[in-house]
This record gives structure tokens, C-alpha cells and sequence, in this order.
């Protein structure tokens, strides 16, 4: 999960280059809720070849806080059995670090 074509892609070669295989990508826009976020972790888990999620944000236009809110409603209303790594940066990514370390 990433928001924008550009780090989607990048994000993708890095996983290959390290031997991963990603399964899809999903960017999820600048304008993303946190409803639109829990709606993305439902897509992408409910492909069987997916066998982690890795959200990448880079948080310009994006507010980190509204992802890791996303995550963690996402996390607990699908009752997620995958390893989840997530990377945020940028607008209010000190408190969606919270967010997440509180869930």
C-alpha cells in the first residue's frame, strides 16, 4: 500500500531486489480517508498470494495520522493473520507513530 505511482514502483523494485515477490500494489491517493484505507487492507488480503502487507507513505498531501488510523481500524475489523510492516514520512508522522505503537 502506497501513495503514488511513482514509490509504488520503486517500492516493488526494492522488494524484487531483495528477493521478495510482490503480489500487487495499491496506491491509495493523496485524498485518502481512513475508510479507504481499511477498504485497501480488505482488497489486498483477500488475495491468497499475498503473504504480508507493506505500506509505504510518503506523507506530503497525505496525513500519516489518517493512514495509521486506517491501519489500525483495518488491522483489528479484519482480524489481520499477516505480517503487516509499515514505513510512514512525512505530515503528522510523529503521531501516526504513536498511533500505531498504541494499537
Amino acid at each position: 500500500l502506497v501513495n503514488g505511482a511513482g514509490l509504488a514502483m520503486a517500492t516493488m523494485d526494492i522488494v524484487k531486489l531483495h528477493g521478495g515477490e510482490p503480489a500487487n500494489f495499491l496506491d491509495c491517493g493523496g485524498g485518502v480517508t481512513e475508510g479507504q484505507v481499511f477498504e485497501a487492507f480488505k482488497i489486498l488480503t483477500s488475495d491468497p498470494q499475498v503473504k504480508a502487507v507493506l505500506v509505504n507513505i510518503f506523507g506530503g498531501i497525505v496525513n500519516c495520522a489518517t493512514i495509521a488510523n486506517g491501519i489500525t481500524a483495518a488491522a483489528r475489523g479484519i482480524d489481520l493473520k499477516i505480517p503487516l510492516i509499515v514505513r510512514l514520512e512525512g505530515t503528522n508522522v510523529d503521531q501516526a507513530k504513536q498511533i500505531l505503537k498504541e494499537s
